[in-house]
């Protein structure tokens, strides 16, 4: 075997080298500004997170905000270097477990299809755009740690109470499956919001603050992000309350996880 003639300085500033290109973080493709959320992209932007909503319902509302970032990411990437393959005209969705991101990815691009094909469709550079954008988005509202759902859950009262967006799932039969059970502190706020009661308002305080005591801060998280998803007035007292109520539930999560 042939010696390593290097100096010792050489080797060490080698290793050093290699240390930083493994330790290197990769640059965020999200995008924080506003200059894709536009008028004429509006129609993109909501059929690309009706593809990543129908993902999560087809999952069993068991996506997770992390691979949507991990699928917009690829699409992104295979948009730019123009890798994109055919997309496949199906009948049926096939989900198979394990392939979700693949499965976000496919039902967004359907969704464009079926969009753009009586509708405008932006030029490349602006479908990454709103895709980065989506992005930025998912930044700004999702918890902390691996298993955030709060970008699902923001979407799913956005499209569900604002656009009346309703997607279902059937058996191999063709029956319709049962949504799952509303989460009682769910119910409560928007008991809360409609009535505008302060006993009602107590009580849904009081759940809050029992389940960030043992330990549920998540659950308040991913619940309140859907309500301010559902809100129609961004600068309610409701939002705002709300708001504060996710900044809450973040802290108590950062403190549980060390």
């Amino acid at each position: 075997m042939a010696k390593d003639r290097h100096s010792r300085d050489q080797k060490r500033k080698k290793k050093l080298e290699e240390r930083k290109r493994k330790t290197r973080p990769t640059e965020s493709l999200a995008y924080m500004g506003e200059k894709y959320k536009s008028i004429e992209l509006v129609q993109t932007w909501i059929h690309t997170e009706i593809g990543i909503y129908e993902t999560y319902v087809i999952t069993d509302r068991q996506l997770l905000d992390q691979t949507v970032v991990a699928s917009l990411e690829s699409l992104i990437r295979q948009i730019r270097a123009g890798t994109l393959p055919p997309r496949e005209e199906r009948s049926e969705i096939n989900y198979d477990v394990g392939k979700e991101e693949s499965l976000v990815i496919e039902n967004i691009r359907r969704n464009w299809a079926n969009h753009f094909a009586n509708e405008w469709k932006p030029p490349r550079d602006k479908l990454i755009g709103v895709l980065r954008s989506i992005l930025g988005s998912i930044e700004k509202v999702r918890g902390p740690g691996p298993r955030s759902q709060s970008y699902m859950r923001h979407i799913e009262g956005f499209l569900t109470k604002k656009l009346g967006v309703s997607v279902k799932t059937y058996s191999q039969d063709m029956e319709p499956l049962p949504e799952p059970p509303e989460d009682e502190l769910l119910t409560l706020g928007r008991q809360w919001i409609s009535d505008e009661s302060q006993e009602t308002a107590v009580e849904f305080q009081e759940l809050v603050d029992y389940l960030l005591k043992t330990g549920a801060a998540d659950r308040v998280l991913h619940c309140c992000h859907q309500l301010i998803g559902e809100e129609s007035n961004p600068a309610s007292e409701v939002i705002v309350r709300l708001t504060g109520l996710c900044r809450q539930a973040r802290k108590s999560l950062v403190t549980s996880m060390g």
